[in-house]
């Protein structure tokens, strides 16, 4: 059997081998890219939380994982939410009653010879139950692209094998979610990837094998807790879960100060702990960085994982305190 050369990192090798010695079976892609900061930037976990502010939110990610790893994820995401009652009125809304909600998303996710993208448009509408309880449901629709370039893989025993050949797939998606919160809570499941788009893998006799992208749930509850006037707590836990694979957690803790400053860590079950900070300034601006630290079975050949949030807020009342946990913090 024609080994795979180290360039191909792990996440994505196990995938590729898969692929030669199962000829003729079915097998899975990997799951969705993965994010540290997800709290600064929730929508790309859950379709629901679009519009949960009270304010337009424009925001920036990107994660270089793995450093030093040859071939190493690198994920870009650029998300925009807002209540649509702000967009209209500017900065009169002040984020109370029933309401709709509306973003829209552009990611790319590249890892060795495997790289994934695309585009969405959300709408999300929540329900005021009571005086600071919420509900929502939200949806996201767009296009994905899946592309395998096997001009960036390397085989040690014949490099010129055309075993495998180049296949990009480009198919509709759709993520569904709901979301419950107040201005202390919140709580929301999601399911991502749920047209389950069909990836065949291409060879010079013909179809060597059909893979798909799998359906990806997410279940996010957390909260936020005054301990004085000027500190603040948001625990908070994410589980991950994708047919196939084991159960994925994180468990959160972050920090507030006066608003404007925070500290964090997290961990994340059998693969690492992570540490963040970030600051707030000029009202409508944001950034933050995280490092995650692991303790994986490939910590030998990386150096960590390195992800920067930049925000940007405008119209609605960004100034004020939401009735939602202020999860931009």
């Amino acid at each position: 059997m024609t080994t795979l050369y180290s360039n191909v990192i792990q996440r994505y090798s196990f995938l590729l081998f898969g692929l030669l010695h199962f000829i003729g079976h079915t097998v899975h892609a990997q799951q969705s890219a993965q994010l540290s900061q997800y709290l600064l930037n929730p929508i790309v976990i859950n379709p629901a939380i679009a519009g949960a502010e009270s304010y337009m939110d424009v925001t920036l990610a990107y994660r270089n994982q793995w450093t030093g790893l040859t071939g190493a994820p690198r994920t870009g995401t650029l998300t925009f939410n807002g209540p649509l009652n702000a967009l209209f009125n500017g900065g009169t809304y002040n984020g109370e009653g029933s309401h709709a909600g509306i973003g829209a998303m552009v990611y790319s996710d590249k890892a060795g010879p495997i790289s994934r993208s695309g585009y969405f448009g959300n709408f999300a509408y929540h329900i005021q139950v009571s005086n600071k309880w919420y509900v929502s449901l939200g949806a996201f629709i767009g296009r994905t692209q899946f592309s395998f370039d096997d001009s960036d893989v390397q085989f040690v025993q014949n490099p010129n094998d055309p075993l495998v050949q180049s296949v990009s797939v480009s198919n509709y998606d759709m993520s569904v979610g709901t979301f419950v919160y107040s201005d202390t809570f919140f709580a929301g499941f999601s399911a991502n990837q749920i047209f389950g788009q069909e990836i065949p893998l291409e060879s010079a006799q013909g179809t060597l094998a059909t893979g798909s992208i799998n359906t990806n749930y997410n279940l996010l509850a957390g909260g936020r807790f005054s301990l004085s006037k000027t500190l603040q707590l948001v625990p908070s836990v994410l589980l991950k879960k994708e047919d196939n694979t084991p159960l994925q957690w994180d468990l959160n803790t972050k920090a507030v100060f006066n608003n404007k400053f925070w500290v964090g860590a997290s961990y994340r079950n059998e693969e690492s702990i992570y540490f963040l900070a970030g600051i707030q300034f000029w009202e409508a601006f944001a950034i933050s960085y995280s490092y995650d630290y692991p303790f994986s079975r490939i910590v030998g050949f990386q150096s960590g994982s390195h992800e920067i949030v930049l925000s940007y807020r405008f119209f609605g009342n960004y100034k004020e305190k939401c009735y939602c946990p202020r999860y931009a913090m």
